[in-house]
């Protein structure tokens, strides 16, 4: 129960109360309920779109829901996504570009991919019907959760110095490790059925590139690819959703 509560206090916004310090080993552990805070978060997405659906038309709700999106999370990932942009684009050695993340301060083309990036989000929404786009938010909430955990499993840390993602990466167990995709994909196949064999392999396929290719840039995972991920996961549930209908 502990862990669930770490992962919980780590991934949203809501306020959380832990006896005792958080030690790494608790944060690393927690990963195995990544995937079930986000079927607690997409569910209060999918709750949060059917009481709106009763006083606002689909596309005003489909905004809300937006914003009750980014509240839950806290804007952590929408963060990383920024910072890790800014970083590419900087076209500047591995050393500097994660130097540039840590800064932390948000460039023109972090701006820019950020707001393409909600362009993307709103329009993909307004795409899937009432009765589909429940099942799409949790599906989108989980597979976000989920890349955390595949990230952290598959890559080392970049930087040599301590970070946030150095809590996580290379400090999974096996077991945790299983726990997380395979609450992932139970959640997934209860959300698509037999169409699951075609959405957990495509977003498998785009979790592998964007990780190799961050890997590439910055010499493994930080804090802020992670996040970055998550977004562009969410972006990735909500395409698939469309193409599922």
């Amino acid at each position: 129960m502990r862990q669930i509560l770490v992962a919980l206090q780590f991934l949203t916004s809501i306020p959380v109360k832990i006896k005792g310090g958080i030690t790494d080993k608790d944060l690393a552990g927690s990963m195995a309920y990544f995937p079930l805070v986000g079927l607690f978060a997409g569910a209060l997405l999918a709750l949060s779109y059917n009481i709106l659906i009763v006083f606002l038309p689909h596309a005003a709700v489909c905004a809300f829901i937006m914003i009750i999106n980014v509240i839950i999370s806290g804007g952590l990932h929408i963060d990383g996504f920024i910072d890790t942009f800014d970083a590419i684009a900087s076209g500047a050695d591995r050393k500097r570009m994660l130097e540039i993340m840590k800064e932390g301060r948000p460039g023109a083309v972090g701006l820019a991919s950020v707001v393409l990036l909600f362009i993307a989000e709103y329009s993909l929404l307004i795409s899937l019907p009432n009765g589909v786009i429940e099942g799409a938010l949790v599906a989108m909430a989980v597979l976000s959760r989920t890349s955390f955990v595949a990230s952290s499993a598959l890559y080392p840390y970049a930087r040599d110095t301590e970070g946030l993602g150095k809590k996580f990466a290379g400090r999974l167990e096996k077991r945790n490790i299983a726990v997380a995709l395979l609450t992932a994909a139970a959640v997934l196949f209860l959300i698509f059925g037999l169409k699951a064999f075609v959405f957990i392999p495509a977003a498998s396929c785009v979790i592998l590139a964007f990780d190799s290719y961050f890997f590439r840039k910055f010499g493994g995972v930080t804090g802020d690819t992670m996040g970055a991920l998550g977004e562009i996961m969410e972006i990735t549930a909500l395409a698939l959703a469309v193409a599922l209908i």
